[in-house]
């Protein structure tokens, strides 16, 4: 054990030093609390991370940072966007997406009383349309208890943004939408899906999608009249160009993980079936939703599930079959990364120390459908938690949320050759 901790604190060393250029660039502020790390890749073969920023007035700052060397370091931080009413939880991560043509389009959740304007004086390369602005009325015209999910545009690189507006039409007072993914479809637009809430029924959410035509967004469409209320969806755009769809479904408490597939970009969808009849039954809302990814030669996708036959975080391919089931009860919060050859499971778990339990965050290299390989853990991955990866020619780059000494989070890189 002791062996193992020594060997532990000497990779951790090793992996801050390979972040240390980002950190210096981009997190040094120890006032503030970092979340949402999410890596994409750009059209020109670059690296983009995006990830928020909560200051001492708790205003929530969205920012993002490119990678010229396949995410060793980081140039300097852009704003997107800055609200106090910016949703940047593990179950809402703001998504920064790029289309082919180059542009970019932010897409996140957004409390209805925010402030429309950015309130962020740090610029650090920025060039936010509205800066310094006094807050202003809802998007949309929304009221304190509405949630929005809306999207901004960059034209320029990522250096200047549209004003957020929402994706969708519906502009019914009161309303929460959220626990959203989004996606660039296989034509080139946006595609989201979200859950909205069911018009005088309370805690009970519809699922909708609603693809771009251009900078806009059209008309949505409900995919399926009654779902799990409060657990993210998964979007997943596979080799073939098809649209996949992965959110978990609520049949009177049973809280399976279902699926529904688009060959023309979001116009219509197949009949909604279960990927894998876990049965799970539970009076309450798991808030954990499936993760998916390709790279093996079909679609995978993780979830967790409580069912007493074979509870935890499980994984299975397209057509159900379950491939494997983490063996550690305390794992959670998986993401799936797509590869070229492989698809990598990352995800969150507990491990003893001389100090207590601590957090970190173990991964799994998928090379096959039918493969099990070893469970290997992110070097520098101490008190760590909500991970997120890319792979880059043959390299894992992995960024996660750590717990600062201060009690606040920050964020961390890691670089793996599979």
């Amino acid at each position: 054990m002791k062996l193992f901790i020594k060997s532990f604190l000497f990779l951790a060393c090793f992996c801050l030093a390979v972040a240390g250029s980002f950190a210096n660039n981009n997190l040094n502020d120890t006032t503030r609390a970092y979340a949402t790390p999410l890596l994409t890749k750009t059209p020109k073969g670059t690296v983009a991370l995006s990830w928020t920023e909560k200051d001492a007035d708790n205003v929530i700052h969205f920012y993002w940072a490119e990678s010229k060397d396949k995410g060793k370091t980081f140039g300097d931080k852009r704003l997107i966007y800055s609200s106090a009413g910016i949703g940047n939880s593990r179950l809402m991560k703001p998504r920064l997406l790029f289309r082919k043509d180059g542009s970019a389009v932010a897409v996140f959740a957004l409390r209805g009383e925010a402030p429309a304007a950015s309130t962020d004086h740090s610029n650090h390369g920025g060039g936010h349309q509205g800066h310094g602005e006094a807050p202003k009325a809802a998007v949309g015209g929304g009221r304190p208890s509405d949630l929005q999910i809306v999207y901004a545009v960059s034209k320029d690189q990522g250096t200047t943004w549209t004003k957020p507006q929402p994706v969708h039409q519906d502009k019914t007072p009161n309303v929460v939408r959220g626990f959203f993914d989004a996606t660039v479809l296989a034509n080139g637009e946006i595609g989201v899906a979200y859950l909205n809430d069911i018009p005088g029924k309370a805690h009970q959410r519809d699922l909708r999608f609603v693809t771009s035509n251009g900078d806009q967004f059209g008309a949505e469409q409900v995919v399926d009249a009654f779902v799990c209320d409060c657990c993210p969806i998964s979007l997943l755009v596979d080799a073939s160009g098809t649209l996949n769809m992965y959110y978990r479904e609520n049949q009177e408490n049973i809280r399976d993980i279902y699926k529904t597939t688009s060959k023309d970009n979001g116009k219509t969808f197949s009949p909604a079936e279960p990927l894998y009849k876990d049965n799970w039954q539970v009076n309450g809302c798991p808030h954990s939703g499936p993760t998916s990814a390709t790279g093996t030669g079909t679609n995978l996708i993780a979830w967790f599930s409580g069912t007493k036959d074979a509870p935890g975080v499980r994984l299975v391919d397209q057509q159900g079959k379950r491939l494997l089931v983490l063996d550690d009860p305390s794992a959670k919060s998986a993401f799936l990364v797509s590869g070229p050859k492989s698809s990598v499971l990352l995800w969150e778990q507990s491990l003893a120390s001389e100090s207590g339990r601590l957090s970190t965050i173990g991964f799994k290299n998928i090379t096959g459908a039918a493969s099990n390989p070893t469970t290997q853990f992110v070097k520098d991955s101490r008190n760590a938690m909500n991970a997120s990866g890319i792979v880059v020619d043959n390299q894992l780059v992995v960024a996660y949320e750590v717990m600062n000494e201060n009690k606040k989070t920050g964020v961390a890189l890691a670089q793996i050759k599979l």
